[in-house]
């Protein structure tokens, strides 16, 4: 039996966005996913448009809304949700992003051989320069393990790894931090990964 993925997403609003992004979920090939939506704040026209998503998966889906915005880019909603991880994997990841119908077959396809505590795949970036590549908006960002080119959304951890890190840098580079803390966590033993040379997700 494959794994149960955790997908974790923060979100602001961006209604259209977060509509594309729980289809993408809901289109999957294979269902060993479970999907969890966390606004920053409450806002009722999220609730309504969540509401219809978790009646057509309710086992699958579920959403919740912080008490209050703490616009610190969604890392305090990480760090809430990885308080409650529900799977043996997570993902972590923004609700104005989209995934492939494939994302978890892929994934799956590297649980038939071993399986690593780390799984990253490559991405389409939305920014210019990323990670001080010389690409435009919208290119093929090759990930790596490492500080500048590797995406929140653009790996599955282990559970039990991302439950003691938690989030803790909750600055704009918050996310290479919480890949840090994880390979620290296995140091000097290293850590166990590996890479879908495939483009599975869309940052927006």
């Amino acid at each position: 039996m494959p794994p149960k993925i955790h997908v974790i997403a923060v979100a602001f609003e961006k209604f259209d966005y977060l509509k594309i992004f729980v289809q993408s979920w809901i289109n999957q090939t294979k269902d060993n996913w479970i999907l969890t939506v966390i606004h920053d704040g409450s806002n009722e026209e999220f609730n309504l448009i969540m509401e219809r998503y978790k009646e057509e998966c309710p086992t699958r889906i579920q959403y919740l809304s912080s008490e209050k915005r703490f616009n610190d880019y969604g890392h305090s909603l990480r760090d809430m949700g990885l308080k409650n991880i529900q799977g043996e994997y997570v993902l972590l990841t923004n609700a104005d992003n989209y995934f492939v119908p494939k994302t978890i077959e892929f994934i799956n396809e590297v649980f038939i051989e071993h399986q690593p505590e780390v799984v990253i795949f490559d991405m389409i970036h939305s920014h210019n320069r990323p990670g001080g590549r010389n690409l435009p908006a919208y290119s093929y960002f090759e990930t790596k393990l490492e500080r500048r080119s590797i995406d929140i959304s653009s790996a599955i951890v282990k559970a039990s790894l991302a439950e003691k890190v938690g989030f803790r840098d909750k600055t704009h580079d918050g996310d290479a931090s919480y890949f840090e803390d994880i390979m620290k966590l296995k140091f000097p033993d290293g850590l166990s990964f590996a890479k879908i040379p495939r483009v599975l997700f869309v940052h927006n």
